[in-house]
């Protein structure tokens, strides 16, 4: 009987191990997650600002932005909003 407690316990110990891999691996993916959404923006905002800054001034007028705006938005870094 004391043997199929001791195989009973190391069961539940590898199961216990085997959620918490689980549930590390799964922070990890958010994390991963979370960093491609960051990176995907940042890539969008420096190509948005990179196709605004080649725009003519009747380009601008068209959406509504002077030369000015366009300057302070183009000098903002890629992390910035």
């Amino acid at each position: 009987m004391s043997t199929l407690k001791a195989k009973h316990f190391h069961f539940i110990d590898d199961m216990d191990v085997a959620a918490k891999v689980f549930a590390s691996i799964e922070r990890v993916e958010a994390f991963a997650a979370r960093v491609n959404d960051i990176l995907s923006t940042w890539s969008r905002r420096s190509a948005d600002r990179r196709a605004l800054a080649m725009m003519s001034d009747r380009m601008l007028q068209d959406i509504g932005l002077s030369r000015g705006e366009l300057d302070r938005e183009v000098a903002k870094f890629f992390w910035q909003k």
